[in-house]
């Protein structure tokens, strides 16, 4: 599968998977949303965005890139915030061209893993051709006990452009490994807000029209339910416009997370939150979350 095809479709994909109606879930609690936010330590811009939207908005679920460059700093800035759920954000790439990272396991115990500079594959094209479930396991223990050691508290654990599904054998895997951790395996957790128009497919790449209304929208419409906002919340600035590559420029990845930190702060999304609109939640206080909890004794 060429890049491109992967980047105009894999959001589509991805949201597919997350559309599977909740076990158990109690009619008439209204409309829920697991509100997460992703890339935490990719950039200094992202660890700012990120507490901004847990203390200005509505934030309730972040993901740790482990492997990141500036992960030590998020988690000075955030790891104690007992008010967040956070999450592995299990990742076998380095996507952009000008912002690159290294596995987090040593070189030797996942040479399946790691490009010609060192440094995790750029594209899955690459993960799927080369990465072997086993060293993915690995490569994803080691990136879980970093996040614990500088200090969060990992209750769950999600995927970094599909990760699990771009590696031969290990999806049937994860969920076992995800128990032998005693976290919440995502998969499956949390259904699509309906009518969001997608951005990927539009000229640029860049979110077209009020992406807070869309959302707000789209919200109102949903029924009753357990949904999903995934977002990777910036802002529109120099260091967020270095994270580009073929197929998306640095322009649009920072037109893009400044749009989605919005949809976590922008005064109308938190009135409408206020008024009862939605309920945001954590993924631990999910139907289907305390259903594996409770496999697990938590």
């Amino acid at each position: 599968m060429e890049r491109r095809f992967f980047l105009q479709n894999g959001l589509g994909l991805l949201a597919a998977a997350f559309a599977v109606n909740q076990p158990g879930f109690a009619a008439g609690l209204g409309v829920r949303v697991v509100t997460r936010g992703d890339d935490l330590g990719c950039a200094r811009s992202l660890n700012r965005a990120m507490k901004e939207c847990h203390e200005k908005g509505i934030l309730k679920n972040c993901s740790v890139l482990a492997a990141s460059p500036y992960v030590e700093e998020a988690a000075r800035s955030l790891a104690k915030t007992r008010a967040i759920c956070f999450g592995l954000h299990c990742d076998l790439t380095s996507e952009w061209d000008n912002v690159r990272w290294k596995p987090v396991a040593p070189a030797g115990k996942v040479p399946s893993l790691i490009g010609k500079d060192g440094t995790l594959h750029q594209t899955n094209e690459a993960v799927w051709a080369n990465a072997k479930a086993e060293e993915a396991l690995i490569e994803l223990q080691a990136q879980l006990d970093r996040a614990r050691r500088l200090g969060f508290d990992i209750r769950y654990a999600d995927l970094h452009m599909g990760t699990v599904q771009r590696v031969p054998g290990l999806a049937e895997k994860f969920g076992p490994w995800c128990r032998s951790q005693r976290i919440i395996d995502t998969r499956g957790i949390g259904k699509p807000v309906p009518n969001i128009p997608s951005s990927w497919n539009s000229p640029g790449r860049k979110k077209q029209g009020d992406y807070v209304e869309q959302l707000i929208n789209g919200l109102k419409a949903a029924p009753d339910g357990e949904y999903l906002i995934v977002a990777h919340p910036g802002y529109d600035d120099a260091e967020t416009r270095r994270l580009g590559h073929e197929g998306y420029p640095g322009d649009s990845v920072a037109h893009n997370l400044n749009w989605e930190r919005l949809g976590y702060v922008d005064p109308r999304m938190v009135k409408f939150v206020k008024d009862g609109g939605a309920q945001p939640i954590r993924y631990d206080e999910t139907e289907a979350a305390r259903a594996q909890m409770k496999e697990f004794g938590k």
